[in-house]
Parts: structure tokens; C-alpha cells; sequence
């Protein structure tokens, strides 16, 4: 486990997470910030373009 700190949306955050944990996984399970999406990586579904 690694302490990690983070700024999101102005918070402050401190999590405790391996080292691989994807950043993806910290934000939507560790800060319960559920509007954070996976999209395909491939750029075949069009996620990434949608903002």
C-alpha cells in the first residue's frame, strides 16, 4: 500500500491504494466519484470525443 495524496475538484483527498491501482479505480471506488468513466481505449466508442 502507498498514502497518495490528491486534489479533485478543489477537495483534498488522502488514500491508501497499491501501487498499480489505475487512477480510474481511486477516483470512482476510493472517492465514490461516480461520474468518472471508462471508455473502450481504443477510440471506437466515442467516449474520449464526448467531452
Amino acid at each position: 500500500m502507498v498514502t497518495i495524496n490528491l486534489n479533485v475538484n478543489r477537495k483534498e483527498y488522502v488514500v491508501d491504494v497499491e501501487p498499480d491501482t489505475p487512477m480510474l479505480w481511486v477516483l470512482h471506488n476510493n472517492l465514490n466519484l461516480a461520474g468518472t468513466k471508462f471508455g473502450c481505449g481504443m477510440a471506437q466508442c466515442v467516449f474520449c470525443q464526448a467531452g
